[in-house]
């Protein structure tokens, strides 16, 4: 239950409306009754949320840090995400009643009854939030939490007072920047405040969590497969919570993810929830996945210190290669998959799911067998568990025949003699596709565009879709390698004896169901593209149309803007 005092404070800062004078990165401090020291946030000069945050000690400044230093660039959607999630503070926020639990918003029309409090307008109802890292957003748990965010809005009060009659500058606050090393801190003497003023916490290099312990049992198992490929592979936060049992605030997982870079082929790790306090759990789950599917990498590609860090003693035990690289083209496309499975509603993960067996019936006996290892291993346990719809178990009962493996009771898939046929290769003349065009994680457009289309209107209606000028070169990579000579498109006049887009239409390019492949646009800045071919109609389409649009576009000439705004002030 909140106390009395907490909405008390609530009601009054929100009377001074600080935020129109203060921003976010406007920070000052209050020195807590046991010495502690807690960093105040103001929040609503973006006109969003409005609240006030305090980041108690190094570790909430350290978040708030991190958050803002993730605000000055434009990250991949998991990566800002991870930023979010660190967050460490207390913090007291205005909403709409809706937002509000039934439980909170009796508690707020109780206090204003009693008070002769009138809620009214927007984002008029106080709510109280404790933030933990990777946790999902809670009720404030102790007396000390209530206490401790009674002192930051008693600060914030005090500051909108002294702003009444001075500027900010003159009471030493200012924007956050690298430069800055202290802030204004508010002390209690007595009934009153005096202002001195505090260093913030030094950044220091991130220490990540890394396996001690490992289970020789699999690794030893591991150790028999024979190595191959070359796997990408990073640490990503899931953006949906799991709820323990018992009264525990939900915690954001884990996985590691792994993704074969010839096949695409992304390797089954379970979620891990307490990865920060136990990166064996992790560990475990990764081995459990490689004995699952029969596979042990060859060579793996990480892209962070956080992921090196947890994979290099259990490549130094299996003597596989490990490095560290930025541009990992199967890990991107993986993550352009997930963030699009987890944006689905459960509408569409069913679509999915019956596309999926559709493709899985419209396969002949060549492409069927020419699935990723690991893959047939899933697809093995899923007919020995009888998973499948009839009409599938039968095709695969015709292509495959199923022996007794020596070191297991499941049944295991055994590629046939019989139906080697050719691939199929679809050219409707009539009809469209369906195509996902993803700049980034979390900002794509579905196209609907004809068959009879060439790809220079492919690469036109993605300009429209994502509001780009055509004052460039482009070009498609069918084989979805990015400068790849294989099976390449470029606009006309690039070079002499190159396919042109204008000349090659979608039906001859190779498209069908499931096909991937990049676009490039502009070889300066080299806009990419991934492109994924999510269905064929009949449809006919005289235009192409943006059937389903997510995330906001980055601007073409962001850094031009920037520059032509200095040169001309």
């Amino acid at each position: 239950m909140i106390c009395d005092k907490l909405f008390e404070l609530a009601f009054a800062y929100r009377k001074t409306k600080l935020w129109e004078f203060l921003s976010d990165t406007d920070l000052f401090a209050v020195k807590l009754t046991d010495g502690r020291i807690g960093f105040v946030s103001i929040m609503g000069a973006a006109g969003e949320l409005c609240a006030v945050g305090l980041y108690i000690g190094e570790e909430g400044f350290n978040s708030y840090r991190a958050i803002a230093k993730a605000g000055q660039f434009f990250l991949p959607t998991f990566e800002m995400q991870e930023h979010v999630l660190r967050q460490s503070c207390l913090q007291c926020a205005f909403e709409n009643k809706d937002a509000l639990s039934e439980e909170e918003r009796e508690e707020v029309k109780k206090f204003a009854r009693t008070h002769g409090i009138k809620i009214a307008g927007k984002n008029a109802y106080p709510q109280f939030v404790k933030y933990q890292p990777y946790r999902f957003p809670w009720h404030l748990q102790t007396q000390e939490e209530q206490e401790d965010l009674c002192e930051g809005l008693m600060a914030a009060l005090e500051i909108a007072r002294l702003l009444k009659e001075l500027p900010a500058s003159a009471l030493g606050i200012e924007r956050m920047s690298d430069e800055i090393r202290e802030v204004p801190m508010l002390v209690r003497q007595e009934d009153s405040y005096v202002l001195e003023k505090t260093g913030i916490p030094e950044e220091k290099e991130e220490i990540w969590p890394a396996p001690e312990a490992f289970n020789d049992i699999n690794i030893a198992k591991i150790k028999k497969i024979p190595k191959s490929g070359v796997w990408e592979c990073e640490i990503l936060r899931l953006p949906e919570p799991v709820k323990e049992p018992g009264d525990v605030v939900p915690y954001f997982p884990v996985i590691f993810l792994a993704v074969d870079n010839s096949t695409d082929y992304i390797l089954p790790v379970s979620p891990a929830l307490h990865y920060e306090q136990k990166p064996e759990e992790l560990l475990n789950l990764f081995m459990e996945a490689l004995l699952m599917v029969s596979v042990c990498p060859a060579e793996m590609k990480v892209r962070d210190k956080r992921s090196y860090a947890f994979v290099k003693g259990f490549c130094e035990r299996l003597k596989i290669s490990v490095s560290l690289k930025e541009d990992l083209p199967a890990l991107d496309n993986a993550e352009y998959y997930i963030m699009d499975r987890l944006d689905n509603d459960e509408e569409d993960k069913l679509d999915d799911m019956a596309a999926m067996l559709d493709e899985l019936l419209e396969m002949d006996a060549r492409q069927l067998q020419e699935l990723p290892a690991g893959m047939l291993k899933q697809l093995e346990l899923l007919v020995g568990q009888g998973a499948f719809p009839n009409d599938i178990e039968k095709k695969f009962k015709r292509l495959f025949r199923l022996e007794g493996a020596e070191d297991t009771n499941m049944p295991r898939l055994v590629k046939s003699d019989k139906g080697k046929t050719k691939t199929k290769v679809k050219a409707a003349a009539d009809g469209s596709y369906v195509i996902s065009v993803s700049l980034y994680a979390g900002c794509y457009r579905h196209i609907q565009i004809s068959t009879a289309a060439t790809l220079f209107d492919l690469h036109a209606a993605i300009l429209d879709a994502f509001e780009f000028d055509d004052d460039h070169a482009h070009a498609f990579f069918m084989d979805n390698k990015k400068w790849s000579d294989w099976d390449s498109y470029y606009a006309e006049n690039v070079e002499e004896g190159l396919r042109t887009t204008t000349r090659h239409k979608l039906n001859r390019a190779g498209l069908c169901k499931g096909k991937q492949f990049k676009y490039i646009f502009d070889f300066g800045d080299e806009w990419t593209f991934q492109c994924k071919v999510l269905k064929e109609t009949d449809e006919k389409m005289d235009n192409p149309v943006i059937v389903k649009r997510k995330g906001e576009a980055p601007s073409q000439y962001a850094g031009w803007e920037d520059e032509w705004e200095e040169d001309n002030e």
